[in-house]
């Protein structure tokens, strides 16, 4: 599946999927031979953000560029314009409307990871993210570096990948941190 909209400076990527067919049951409440419905479910090790152009890591340091520097919308476009000049065609679609989407969704992500009862970071940075320090919550993202010693994930991705395993993943059908997928919709 290409998922690159035309324009950006990224390469085509696919994805495998896994195919869960659902039969349908016969009068006598038997599995038929014949399916009734296939759902397809993307093999990923990272989490994709639905409905999303740029990456997770990518509207994560925009917004934290916003928060540390205390900018109103309209400047943070600017900021992230100079901070990140390597954008290209990409900052042609960032506009206001786009930034206080990310935003919405970076402070539901941090709503459902207090509403958790996970060991993820220190007590101490518990307390602070308890008292609403987003700015700590988004350096967390930046920072983080996922348990798997062997292939670790950094960064956003790795967080939400650790949230979603220490959540329960899917034994227990955890929800995403960011972004629903479409089991939860």
């Amino acid at each position: 599946m290409d998922i690159i909209p035309e324009g950006l400076p990224a390469p085509r990527a696919d994805f495998q999927y896994l195919i869960c067919r659902l039969y349908a049951l016969n009068a006598m409440g038997k599995a038929t031979t014949e399916y009734a419905t296939i759902l397809l479910f993307p093999c990923c090790p990272l989490e994709l953000v639905p409905f999303r152009q740029l990456s997770l890591k990518f509207m994560i340091m925009a917004i934290w560029i916003k928060v540390n520097r205390k900018l109103s919308l309209t400047s943070a476009l600017d900021a992230i314009e100079q901070e990140l000049n390597h954008l290209g065609d990409v900052a042609d679609f960032i506009n206001i409307s786009t930034m206080a989407s990310w935003q919405q969704m970076i402070l539901t992500a941090f709503t459902l990871f207090l509403s958790r009862d996970i060991n993820m970071v220190s007590g101490k940075q518990m307390t602070s993210l308890q008292d609403g320090d987003i700015g700590l919550f988004l350096n967390i993202l930046i920072h983080h570096k996922t348990r798997n010693v062997q292939y670790p994930i950094r960064g956003p991705d790795g967080f939400a990948w650790d949230f979603y395993q220490q959540s329960g993943g899917s034994d227990q059908c955890a929800p995403f941190l960011f972004g629903l997928a479409s089991q939860h919709r």
